[in-house]
C-alpha cells in the first residue's frame, strides 16, 4: 500500500513538473498570441491609412496614421495607440479610427514580431519600440502645435505607461491595464508558480509614480481577463489619474468611439 501511494505521489509530481515545463516553453505564445500570424495589411478606409515605419533594422516596426475625422486641416491632438497582445496593425487601426473620430490624428503602432514588423516580442523590444514611436509622434505634435496623447490597451498599456513615465506626453489614456503581468497571470493560473516561470516581466506599477501627466484609466467591470481591480490599483498609484469603471463591459468589447460607453469620459478628458 505504501509503495502504491509513493508511486502515485511521484507520478503526480512528475506530471506537475512536466506541466510547468510545458507552460514555460509555451509562454511566448500565451503572452504574445498576435505575433507570428503574418501580414494582414490594414483596413480599407476613406481616406486610407498612411502606412509607415518606426525604428530601423532589426527594430523596424510598422505604424499607420489615420487622419482626423471631418477632414480638418489641424487636428485637436496627435494620438499614438498601442494595442493589446492580440492586436496586429490591422486590428489596431480600428482603434485608431475610433480615436480619429474625436478630431485627433491617430497613429497605430504594431508591436515587434507582429504582422510585418521586424524583431521578436519581449519586454525590451516592446518598450524600446514605444519610445521610438512616441518620439515620432511628439515631433508631429510639435510641428502642428497640438498636444500629444498616448493610448494603450491591455498589454499595450505597458508601452504607454513606459513612454509617459519618460516624459513629453501631454495626456495618457489606458484601457483595461494590468498592474503587473505576473499578477494577472498568477490570478489566472493559481495552480502554477507563474511568478517563477514568467520571463516577460511587464510592470506598470514600477513606472506609475513617474507618470505625472493627466491620465484616464478605463476598465469594464465585467473584465474577466484583466479584472478591473488592477486598473483601480494602477490609477491609485499614479499622481494625476482618474479611474472610470464601465458597467457591463468586459475586456474586448470596450470600444473608444465617441458614441461608445466611454465617449463622454473621453470627450471630457480630451477637452471639448
Amino acid at each position: 500500500m505504501k509503495r502504491r501511494v509513493t508511486i502515485a505521489l511521484l507520478t503526480a509530481v512528475g506530471f506537475y513538473v512536466l506541466l510547468c515545463a510545458a507552460m514555460w516553453a509555451l509562454q511566448d505564445t500565451l503572452v504574445f498570441p498576435g505575433a507570428g500570424r503574418g501580414d494582414r495589411g490594414v483596413p480599407v478606409l476613406v481616406p486610407p491609412a498612411a502606412v509607415g515605419f518606426v525604428g530601423g533594422g532589426d527594430a523596424r516596426a510598422r505604424c499607420a496614421t489615420v487622419a482626423a475625422a471631418g477632414g480638418v486641416a489641424r487636428p485637436r491632438a496627435i494620438a499614438i495607440y498601442f494595442g493589446g497582445n492580440g492586436e496586429d496593425l490591422f486590428a489596431s487601426v480600428y482603434s485608431a479610427t475610433d480615436l480619429a473620430a474625436y478630431g485627433i490624428e491617430a497613429i497605430a503602432v504594431e508591436h515587434p514580431g507582429f504582422g510585418a514588423s521586424a524583431g521578436r516580442p519581449s519586454v525590451a523590444s516592446l518598450l524600446a519600440n514605444a519610445l521610438a514611436a512616441v518620439a515620432l509622434a511628439r515631433t508631429r505634435a510639435q510641428q502642428l502645435g497640438v498636444p500629444l496623447v498616448v493610448v494603450g490597451t491591455s498589454l499595450g498599456s505597458c508601452c504607454a505607461v513606459h513612454a509617459a513615465a519618460a516624459g513629453g506626453v501631454d495626456k495618457l489614456v489606458l484601457r483595461a491595464p494590468p498592474t503587473r503581468l505576473a499578477d494577472v497571470a498568477q490570478a489566472a493560473y493559481p495552480w502554477l508558480p507563474v511568478k517563477l516561470l514568467l520571463a516577460h516581466r511587464f510592470d506598470n506599477l514600477a513606472s506609475a509614480a513617474k507618470v505625472t501627466c493627466p491620465t484616464l484609466v478605463l476598465h469594464g467591470d465585467h473584465d474577466t481577463i484583466v479584472p478591473d481591480r488592477y486598473g483601480r490599483e494602477l490609477a491609485a498609484a499614479m499622481p494625476n489619474a482618474t479611474f472610470v469603471s464601465v458597467p457591463g463591459y468586459g475586456h474586448n468589447d470596450l470600444d473608444l468611439s465617441p458614441n461608445g460607453p466611454v465617449g463622454k469620459a473621453m470627450l471630457d478628458f480630451l477637452g471639448r
